[in-house]
């Protein structure tokens, strides 16, 4: 199972699977402690792990949408 960390609210984290969009709650303690929102996550052995470089990927890939967005206002 993968996805990406929607949000952390307390004890529960919001993941959005990547089977359909879905979302869904899980404890906090299945994941890692420098977990953050928007970690592409992946369960392996009982607990999530935060696959670093597809996040890295996605936020770089974000990041230049949004550069795009406000270079494209200034014209």
């Amino acid at each position: 199972m993968k996805g990406i960390v929607d949000r952390i609210e307390g004890s529960k984290v919001v993941v959005e699977l990547d089977e359909g969009g879905t979302m869904k709650v899980f404890d906090r303690d299945l994941f890692p402690e420098t977990l953050g929102e928007g970690d592409v996550v992946v369960f392996k052995d009982g607990k999530f792990v935060v696959d670093k470089e597809e996040t890295e990927s996605r936020k770089e890939y974000i990041d230049n949408l949004f550069q795009k967005l406000i270079d494209k206002g200034m014209d």
